[in-house]
């Protein structure tokens, strides 16, 4: 059964002008909420994550569940401080991920599956045009979709997606506090923080690709997962 986007309770003028003004945008209850806590679930229970971290040469590091299983625990720590070191001075990011962008991988989840119904929702021209309404930009074309999982500790440092007409998060964690941290967080160019937004389940954050942010790292307190799905329009 596939997923139905709530496009019908959203002032689409109100959105779109508040997005010309700031650059985001921020949506509650764009699913139903059954729907949303079947994702929630299945990001919870039902996904095969992956590892995904900025290497020291500074591209994108991804570790496989195979690796994870066969690799030397050192070998994979010292893949995690390169990560973490690179932070201290520039792009830097760790977290969980599983890829909704490939047919293949797309395909390993089967059709039941509450990621593949959603990956089909986001890759449906509905919904590039219902972020079209809501933003008030033309001619959309999603290039990403990455569903994420951030754990205590993990974090993405200040970033733009320079190439991106558009980015988002539609965030599906549960009861969470601010004081655990994983807000997205919007920077003016001198460094100062303009607003942040907490992750609460079913809410979808849209933002201008260039627009400067990142994911405050999660508490060692944290109560569970931070979960969301990425991803970014050309």
């Amino acid at each position: 059964m596939s997923l139905t986007l709530l496009s019908d309770a959203f002032d689409f003028d109100g959105f779109s002008d508040r997005f010309a003004k700031k650059g985001r945008v921020r949506l509650e209850g764009a699913l139903s909420p059954d729907d949303a806590h079947a994702v929630h679930i299945a990001l919870e229970q039902q996904t095969l994550w992956e590892l995904h971290l900025m290497s020291a040469e500074g591209t994108p590091d991804i570790i496989s569940r195979t690796e994870l299983e066969e690799l030397n625990p050192s070998e994979i720590q010292d893949r995690l401080s390169a990560a973490a070191e690179r932070a201290q001075t520039g792009l830097s990011f760790l977290h969980l991920g599983y890829d909704l962008t490939s047919e293949a991988a797309l395909r390993n989840l089967g059709e039941d599956h509450p990621l593949y119904r959603l990956a089909q929702l986001v890759w449906s021209p509905d919904f590039a045009a219902f972020c079209q309404s809501v933003t008030g930009l033309s001619d959309l074309k999603l290039q990403t979709l990455t569903a994420t999982a951030y754990r205590p500790g993990d974090f993405f440092t200040m970033h733009t997606d320079k190439d991106a007409a558009l980015s988002f998060e539609w965030n599906f964690t549960h009861d969470w506090r601010s004081d655990w941290g994983g807000q997205i967080l919007f920077h003016s160019p001198s460094g100062d923080l303009e607003g942040g937004i907490m992750p609460r389940l079913n809410d979808l954050s849209l933002y201008a690709g260039d627009q400067p942010r990142s994911i405050a790292s999660l508490a060692a307190y944290a109560g569970g997962p931070r979960f969301a799905i990425t991803g970014r329009f050309a």
